[in-house]
């Protein structure tokens, strides 16, 4: 199959890895040193005490690549407009695109009509995503992969268990091509369920996100801190069940034992994707991850004191230093 990775960081490094050594055709579209890094030494995966090194085609020109079978988007929320911007080479006829990214989608609530909702007039201002991929591409991603660029071009993954990527397709569609893109990724050595509900998995990884993530790009400290602090937790805790009513207004029941991961045990020393960008000085997915969620409560007349002052404190802290701007 031919594969494009578009956002080749931390997890699309870890899925070309695996998808290169399983034989297939991949090009990455990437930038900066991690760009010049794939061209000269290649992709290396260093997941649990497996050490993977491929050498795709690397690029940041999409007319380089061409038409290919798969896109799989793994860039973060603010980079969604360069996407839609730069990805029509990609896509052929029968092109399916994976986006493979935390929090709401710009793609979530849409039906193909004309009116634009919450997350798009947020995610997909310009209507750029709309206006050049057709929601029939489109396939949902969750992903239960923690990983890091420990320095260009090197991608470690310390979990010894597969990455995982629950495939679905939005509740709007029917994706008969979701089969097979399980199938592409679960032989390359990735887990990749199928999932008839991905809008409860996005809700349900989001909440877990959104009551974490914020307080460690606020405070700069890892998961584990986080978890021993009492105040800290109470925070969560109120997040998590102000996010739990927004989610239940949209007809979505989370299944998740809150009491139990709440408990330090059960958290590890991960520094969050956010807390990540913030520590490179690069833009964080604020709007999908707690803005628009905000949003979504408002609209159903719900309050979240908790989320709403969290939100104002994150974007103060990010608009003071250029990473935030609308």
């Amino acid at each position: 199959m031919r594969i494009c990775i578009f956002g080749a960081g931390a997890i699309g490094g870890f899925m070309s890895a695996y998808l290169s050594s399983a034989g297939h055709d991949v090009s990455l579209i990437s930038r900066g040193a991690n760009l010049e890094a794939f061209k000269q030494k290649g992709v290396t995966l260093k997941h649990g005490d497996k050490l993977l090194n491929v050498k795709p085609f690397a690029t940041n020109d999409t007319k380089e690549v061409g038409p290919v079978d798969l896109v799989v988007v793994t860039v973060k929320g603010p980079a969604l407009e360069d996407v839609g911007t730069h990805i029509g080479p990609l896509l052929g006829v029968g092109t399916q695109v994976v986006f493979a990214m935390n929090g709401i989608p710009w793609w979530y609530e849409q039906s193909g009509n004309d009116s634009k909702t919450i997350a798009e007039n947020l995610l997909d201002p310009t209507g750029i995503l709309r206006e050049t991929i057709s929601i029939g591409r489109v396939i949902g991603c969750v992903v239960d992969c923690p990983a890091i660029v420990s320095e260009a071009g090197v991608i470690v993954s310390k979990r010894p268990s597969r990455g995982k990527f629950a495939l679905g397709s939005p509740k709007s569609i029917g994706n008969s091509k979701v089969r097979d893109i399980a199938s592409c990724l679960e032989e390359a050595g990735m887990e990749a369920p199928i999932v008839g509900d991905i809008e409860s998995v996005i809700w349900n990884k989001l909440i877990v996100n959104l009551s974490r993530s914020p307080l460690a790009v606020l405070t700069g400290v890892d998961e584990m801190v986080l978890a021993h602090d009492e105040e800290a937790t109470s925070i969560t805790r109120e997040m998590i069940v102000e996010a739990n009513q927004v989610a239940s207004s949209h007809g979505i029941e989370i299944d998740l034992d809150w009491g139990r991961l709440l408990k330090p045990e059960y958290r590890s020393e991960h520094r969050s994707s956010m807390l990540q960008d913030w520590d490179s000085q690069r833009p964080m997915e604020i709007d999908s991850i707690l803005k628009v969620v905000c949003l979504y409560a408002r609209e159903a007349g719900i309050k979240t004191p908790t989320m709403d002052r969290i939100l104002a404190l994150l974007i103060l802290k990010a608009r003071e230093v250029g990473l935030y701007s609308s």
